[in-house]
Order: C-alpha cells, then sequence, then structure tokens
C-alpha cells in the first residue's frame, strides 16, 4: 500500500513525530519529501510531497507558516511536517493548528534534534520499497489471473511474502469503457481511471492493486462488494468525469487465489454482457446472465458461429444497413413479446412498415415468426452474434463463412 502521511510516525526510528492537525488529510499519499528552504514553496512543489519545515534559512512565524499550509493546499501537497525546538521554531503557533484543522490539510510536529537527513533517508527508502511491493503484487497477481502454471508452494511462498492471504475469499470485478466519445474524450476517460481507481480503492481499505490489461481495469475486492460499494465508486468516478460511459462486470466470490483466473473470466464476460445490452454505468452480476453463460462456456466458438448462420441466414454478421436494420427490427420485435403496435412505436415506425421488415425476415430466415421454438432460437443467435463480435473471438472486418 502506498505510503501514506499517517504511517510516518509509524516508520521505524520516526516515532517522535507526532500528528498534530488536519487529520481528515491522514490518507493523502506522499510521493516524495521535499525541504523547504525557501519564504515560498509554489514554484518548487508538484503535489503529492510531504514538506519539512525548518526554519534555519528563514524566519517561520505564524503568517509565513500558514501562507506555506495555503500554497501547499493549492499545490496539492500530501502535508506538513514542522521542524520544532530551539534555535528556530519554537513551537507551532495556534494560528497555524487551526487553519491546518479548517482544511483538513495534514500537520505534523517533528523534533529539531531528529536529523533531517535520517528522517528524508527513512521516507524515501519507505517510498521506493512500497513501490516495489506494488509492482511485485500486480506482476504475481496478473501472473494468476493470466492462468500461468507454478507450483502451489511457490504461489504460497510468494503470497505470503507480499501479505496476500491465499485462502480469504476474492470477488473479481472488470471496469471497461464503452463506446463513445472522440478521441480526446476517451484519452481523458482512460487517464481518469487510472488515476482515480487506485486512490478509491485505497479510501474503501482494499489492499489489492488495480490491474490493467488492454482496455479493461481489473480490480480484486476482498470479498464481494455489496451494491452500496460499487454505487459510490462509480459516484466518484462520475463526479470529475459524468459522460464517462462505463460498462461493469462482477464475478461470483471465490475462495482464494485459485480462483481468481476463473473468477477474472467471469467478471469479463459480465462486463461483454453489459456492453452488448448498452447497460451503462450499473453493475452486471455473472450470477444474471443465464443462458449467455452457456454459451461463454463453450470452447469450440464455431459451433456457435454454425447456429448463426442456420438461423440468421444471410443476416449473419453482415453489415449492411439494410441487415443492420432488419436485425434491430428483429431485436426491438422479440423484445416486445410479439406485439406489433409496442414493436412500431419503440421503432418509430408505422405498423405497415412493421410488417413489410417482419415478412422479409420470415423470407430469410426460412420460417414463419409465429413460431414460439424459432422465436426463441432467432433471440439466441442474435445474443451470440453480439457476444463474438464484442468479444473479438471473431474479426469483424472478415468476410464470415
Amino acid at each position: 500500500m502506498p505510503i501514506t502521511c499517517a504511517d510516518i510516525p509509524h516508520l521505524p526510528g520516526l516515532e517522535s513525530i507526532r500528528f498534530r492537525a488536519g487529520f481528515q488529510g491522514a490518507r493523502q499519499v506522499v510521493r516524495w519529501p521535499y525541504v523547504a528552504e525557501n519564504d515560498t514553496i509554489l514554484p518548487w512543489v508538484e503535489g503529492g510531497e510531504l514538506v519539512f519545515i525548518t526554519g534555519i534559512n528563514h524566519q517561520r512565524d505564524s503568517a509565513n507558516l500558514c501562507q506555506l499550509i495555503e500554497e501547499g493546499r493549492a499545490r496539492q501537497v500530501a502535508g506538513m511536517v514542522i521542524l520544532t525546538g530551539q534555535p528556530f521554531i519554537r513551537q507551532i503557533p495556534a494560528a497555524v493548528i487551526q487553519l491546518a484543522n479548517h482544511y483538513g490539510f495534514a500537520l505534523l510536529e517533528q523534533p529539531y534534534d531528529l536529523k533531517m537527513v535520517s528522517v528524508t533517508e527513512i521516507i524515501s527508502n519507505a517510498i521506493v520499497q512500497d513501490n516495489l511491493l506494488g509492482h511485485s503484487r500486480r506482476l504475481f497477481l496478473s501472473r494468476i489471473i493470466a492462468g500461468i502454471a507454478e507450483a502451489p508452494e511457490l504461489i504460497h511462498l510468494r503470497a505470503r511474502e507480499l501479505g496476500i492471504e491465499t485462502q480469504q475469499p476474492l470477488c473479481a470485478m472488470v471496469i471497461r469503457l464503452a463506446q463513445g466519445g472522440d478521441r480526446q474524450q476517451r484519452e481523458d476517460w482512460q487517464q481518469t481511471l487510472d488515476e482515480l481507481l487506485p486512490e478509491r480503492l485505497k479510501l474503501r481499505d482494499n489492499p489489492f492493486p488495480v490491474l490493467r490489461q488492454l482496455h479493461d481495469w481489473q480490480l480484486i475486492w476482498p470479498t464481494s462488494p455489496d451494491s452500496e460499494d460499487v454505487a459510490q465508486l462509480l459516484a466518484s468516478l462520475q463526479q470529475v468525469q459524468a459522460d464517462m460511459p462505463l460498462v461493469i462486470g462482477i464475478a461470483n466470490e471465490g475462495k482464494g487465489l485459485s480462483s481468481l483466473a476463473e473468477g477474472m473470466q467471469q467478471a469479463r464476460e459480465a462486463a461483454t454482457f453489459a456492453e452488448i445490452h448498452h447497460q451503462l454505468n450499473q453493475p452486471v452480476h455473472y450470477r444474471e446472465l443465464g443462458v449467455a453463460r452457456l454459451f461463454a462456456a463453450i470452447q469450440d466458438k464455431r459451433l456457435l458461429l454454425d447456429f448463426c448462420n442456420q438461423t440468421l441466414g444471410s443476416l449473419c454478421f453482415n453489415r449492411s444497413k439494410e441487415s443492420q436494420e432488419l436485425k434491430a427490427t428483429l431485436a426491438c420485435y422479440l423484445n416486445s413479446h410479439g406485439h406489433h403496435i409496442n414493436a412500431a412505436a419503440t421503432l418509430g415506425v408505422h405498423r405497415n412498415t412493421l410488417r413489410n421488415r417482419l415478412a422479409t425476415l420470415e423470407k430469410i430466415t426460412g420460417r414463419p415468426l409465429h413460431d414460439p421454438l424459432h422465436r426463441l432460437n432467432l433471440h439466441n443467435a442474435l445474443l451470440i452474434e453480439r457476444m463474438l463480435l464484442h468479444s473479438h473471438q471473431l474479426d469483424p472486418h472478415e468476410p464470415v463463412p
């Protein structure tokens, strides 16, 4: 887990540092320590620094310390540590503590006799070690998800070294950007997810890193997230990017690392189902997929392709404007349970237009639409076609035999 302001007094050798104010900012991640040498920090910080104020080179009265807090807040630094004791800053002024509490800005106090060279070395080493550990966790979990076989005892050993319980309940989740937006918008959305997802999971005390595979953000939860957890996560993302179209797939809860690869596959299938059915910004659970789970489990996709060809005829994977219009009409008709008036209203066409299209569909498929078994097969064929295209198991630009 990243080093935060709250962790600083708990690092070995830094026990004499105390948290004094702004406890709401305790979870701010410390990117690097920075010792302030000037009367302002604005030109020298970029965000995430833990700023140390020694008072050695500049006189630091209450006004200047308050100014530094204002500047630190503006630059989004992690927090500030003020060194106190003879002969420079004797104590932290009450106005400074009050201001830090007002902003929820993390303010710590360090005794002057604690050597700065030791402090910065301890914090820097902790940050570097945490980055290495985080990378190792990501690599280890990515290998597990990819199904790369390792001896069970080796998995157990590596998991223990990384602080991961091998038998704890785990639930996989996939977040994916749905189609939409121009190139710049999608780049902005991707950057938002890259930046905010790790931060939001940390706020929920989730110990697992966010994994990225192509267009999927893969999340691991210590147990099945409840609807409120997911709703809060989505709400926090949409506060930043309200127009971001997301699909979310959630797997069944599994036990231990051995279930993680299967769980992530379930989450991907649920996300694909959500994408096909345009269920945006709401989670789809794998257990809700119904018959789609059976189709996804068929390894030989040519069997599914043959079924689509036999059922849809020349419409199968046909991307002409006329074929797309007919398939949209068929889907609407099936979803309306065969009610012509409802289907025509949903499509925004005259009932005669609907009847003509349905007659064309019967001619192409070779069977009447009032046949219940034929309607079931058509519904499944449309679902399978979309699943194969969305999962990129067939190239949509290649002709289908």
